[in-house]
């Protein structure tokens, strides 16, 4: 497993050659008629999996719809309180856990469509989820009334249903919810049968930061707050510490809590789930329902399809987050501009490239795309053990990888060189399941303390930074330890870097070529000519 100039050049070149051309399309004027056509040919031809597929979901891969929307981020607060046992993560603690996160996600995905709207997807204790109707910018004020049914009611129905089926937790989830406007690009950002919807523009990132936060409430841009004619916010700092009022939500709910019983909604809804898994329909939600197994290195042989709650992995791996930077303010660009093709086309080419990385290279496992962040996991050892020390190597070896590939990309392709990569990752026991209700919205997951640390290493990175976890350290050979610094974090690491600090410049040069900064690399004991970035 290793990573090569050369190779990845030719890879780039190749996924710059067979991009697909991006076509723009505006949603209700373009894209719905040619959707509502494929839907009519698939009931003719009797494919009701695709005639009942949501419209923005499994969009063609070169399509770039452009979207009104409502973006909604809902989080659970007390996520932790379940997953940890007396401050620990154990076994029975991470069956707690997934059974939790297969109660939102199933209660989520049964809210969603029903008031319409679309998942996005989830990730963690979070679900990211669009309003795109009712259409038109005369209904922007109704998409809004909307999107706080959808949270409201997902809210409602994860409260019943934990009553229901983890009565044992003792535990009222709580809830922070965030709220933006504004036009985004859909797109598709999986491939094959890993079909991940993806809405790109500042809203959606203005949305996921209102969510990011310890108090429960429901936060809105001021966008939002302009369009009901509430109090203004300075700033998002304002934003994200004032959350909206009852008489604030009472105006928001507007018409729509004219003609609603959210209370008979939620019981109708909770008692279609009992029905669910009284038939089988649906996975049990309950931490019995979670076994787990050892996956045999390399990590890229799991295969999500095999994985459900009593099917599902725990071991000891690295988490790696890899996120571009400035990607959101980019394309906010490009979309004033009308250089959206551009911004897409590359979006395509960089995760093609980091998912070759992570998977061809080195035998990682992508978990999913999250926004415009991979994320990624890694593992060295038997069918029984992890070796720790291997596995913290091979993740240090693969986002130094990700680094040259991306230098590479921003030599190669226009645009790139606008952006940034910033990397974190970090060690630690986690389970990897599939979960929620079942068939191809069914969620693939990896959460634990690890996963979110190394997410956290990497919003802790600026454009060219990455950063190891402290457990990761710990395990890490002295020549990894050497590289990253008493501060953990290090500026433009790249791969030859971390091959010549493990095996010396001669090994880096033949596996990852003969570039300049090999050549002249210093000995294997010293630390990298860069400086250290306490962190």
């Amino acid at each position: 497993m290793s990573w090569s100039r050369q190779r990845a050049e030719a890879r780039i070149r190749k996924f710059d050659e067979t991009a697909p051309v991006i076509q723009i399309q505006r949603y209700e004027e373009d894209y719905l008629p040619s959707y509502e056509l494929r839907r009519i040919e698939a009931r003719r031809l009797g494919l009701g999996d695709a005639a009942d597929a949501p419209p923005l979901f499994d969009l063609p891969d070169g399509a770039a719809i452009l979207v009104d929307t409502v973006q909604v981020y809902v989080r659970a607060l007390n996520y932790d309180e379940v997953r940890l046992q007396d401050g620990l993560e154990t076994e029975e603690s991470h069956a707690r856990g997934l059974a939790f996160l297969h109660l939102l996600y199933s209660a989520g995905d049964r809210v969603v469509e029903q008031v319409g709207g679309q998942r996005v997807d989830h990730h963690g204790a979070r679900m990211h989820a669009v309003v795109t109707e009712p259409r038109g910018d005369a209904s922007a004020i109704e998409r809004v009334e909307a999107a706080i049914a959808l949270a409201e009611d997902m809210m409602a129905l994860a409260e019943a249903a934990g009553r229901e089926f983890l009565s044992e937790l003792g535990l009222r989830p709580r809830f922070r919810v965030g709220i933006d406007i504004g036009r985004c690009v859909a797109i598709n950002s999986g491939r094959r049968d890993e079909r991940e919807p993806m809405f790109v523009g500042p809203a959606a990132n203005h949305a996921a930061k209102l969510a990011a936060g310890n108090r429960e409430g429901i936060y809105l841009s001021d966008r939002v707050r302009a369009l009901f004619d509430l109090a203004r916010m300075k700033d998002i700092a304002e934003e994200r510490t004032r959350p909206a009022d009852t008489v604030e939500l009472g105006r928001l709910r507007g018409n729509a809590s004219g003609f609603r019983d959210g209370a008979a909604l939620t019981q109708a809804r909770l008692e279609r789930w009992r029905s669910d898994v009284r038939d089988q329909v649906t996975a049990s939600i309950g931490a019995s329902a979670f076994s787990f197994h050892h996956h045999t290195p390399p990590l890229r042989t799991i295969d999500y399809d095999d994985l459900s709650p009593s099917r599902s992995i725990r071991m000891q791996l690295v988490s790696i987050f890899a996120d571009l930077d400035r990607y959101t303010a980019y394309i906010d660009r490009c979309m004033a501009t009308g250089q959206i093709e551009q911004a897409v086309r590359l979006l395509h080419i960089l995760r093609s490239e980091f998912n070759a990385v992570l998977q061809d290279d080195f035998s990682c496992r992508k978990v999913r795309f999250i926004g415009d962040c991979i994320h990624g996991l890694a593992a060295e050892g038997t069918s029984r053990h992890t070796d720790t020390a291997a596995s913290v190597t091979l993740a240090a070896r693969c986002a130094g990888a990700l680094r040259s590939s991306f230098k590479l990309c921003q030599q190669l392709i226009a645009g790139a060189d606008e952006l940034g990569l910033a990397i974190g990752f970090e060690l630690g026991e986690t389970p990897v399941s599939r979960i929620g209700i079942r068939g191809e919205r069914a969620v693939r997951t990896a959460s634990s303390l690890a996963v979110r640390a190394s997410e956290e290493m990497q919003r802790d990175c600026g454009s060219e930074e990455t950063k190891i976890g402290p457990k990761a350290y710990a395990q890490a050979t002295p020549a990894v330890r050497r590289l990253f610094g008493p501060g953990h974090k290090v500026a433009d690491l790249c791969y030859d870097d971390v091959e010549t600090a493990s095996n010396g410049p001669r090994v880096a040069a033949a596996v990852g070529g003969a570039s300049a900064s090999v050549l002249h690399a210093a000995p294997a004991i010293a630390a990298p000519a860069r400086a250290y970035h306490d962190g």
